[in-house]
């Protein structure tokens, strides 16, 4: 664990959450424009806010999708905490957690452009598979899964 740093559970309204998803999504509006599928998490996302000295700086939230099946959404580092690992940090937690709660699958939606996000999910096991809905149209979306058994 890095110095400092503190992972706490949250909802999908919680304010810290709010605020970093929105940063999370003005990025994504930078990268590709409005031409982009905005999705909203579902209610059942659980987020897992990463605080660094008491100040936030990423998140992730896991959204369970169907029976063993769960999806990532929403993994972000704020620009200022990027290098640091933190994403390893956030994805390894997430993973846990999917475990405990008997998922067998995840998987994950991100775009041709990010190239860090597809560097970090590809180190940590997961594989390209086809898009599914409603990335399935998405000609600058990639999906990839990992199986966790």
């Amino acid at each position: 664990m890095i110095d400092g740093a503190v992972l706490q559970p949250a909802t999908g309204t919680d304010p810290t959450v709010v605020a970093l998803t929105t940063a999370q999504q003005a990025e994504l509006a930078a990268l590709y424009g409005d031409d982009q599928p905005l999705v909203d998490p579902h209610p059942d996302t659980a987020f897992t806010v990463l605080h660094v000295d008491g100040v936030p700086a990423g998140c992730i939230g896991l959204q369970p999708v169907a029976p063993g099946l769960g999806e990532i959404k929403r993994l972000y580092v704020e620009p200022s905490f990027r290098g640091w690992g933190l994403s390893h940090l956030l994805l390894t937690h997430l993973e846990t957690q999917a475990r405990a709660q008997g998922l067998t699958t995840l998987r994950l939606e991100t775009g041709t452009e990010q190239h860090a996000a597809q560097a970090l999910y590809i180190h940590h096991g997961y594989h390209p598979i086809p898009a599914y809905p409603p990335f399935t149209d998405e000609p600058a979306s990639r999906c990839f899964a990992k199986d966790l058994s």
